[in-house]
């Protein structure tokens, strides 16, 4: 288990597995899926740790060794996205809106 990013590790290779693209059409579905199995706080975790993984200051290069090899995510975004960050913002859009539907649920 990844020690810095235990919660953005769970989602990212748990999720995103090898076999990710037999059980979603999308990246974004995967995302989805992830959203509508977690808690609230543990999409805030994932969020406080995409945001820390951002800012960490990883080169594009390390960022993907990072992800792929340390993390074990099996999403290659470079498929869809021009780097790593832009496609990270796009994940903390999605989970941010995401806690937002459920927090209004709540109410």
């Amino acid at each position: 288990m990844n020690q810095d990013y235990p919660e953005l590790q769970q989602f990212l290779a748990c999720y995103f597995n090898q076999d990710w693209v037999d059980d979603h059409e999308k990246a974004d579905d995967v995302i989805h899926y992830f959203i509508s199995e977690s808690s609230e706080d543990t999409l805030l975790e994932v969020q406080e740790e995409l945001d820390k993984l951002m800012r960490s200051g990883k080169t594009e290069q390390e960022l993907e060794n990072y992800l792929f090899s340390d993390i074990g995510c099996y999403y290659y975004y470079r498929s869809e996205w021009a780097d790593g960050i832009t496609w990270l913002r796009h994940v903390v859009s999605i989970l941010k809106n995401g806690t937002l539907q459920m927090k209004n649920k709540k109410n």
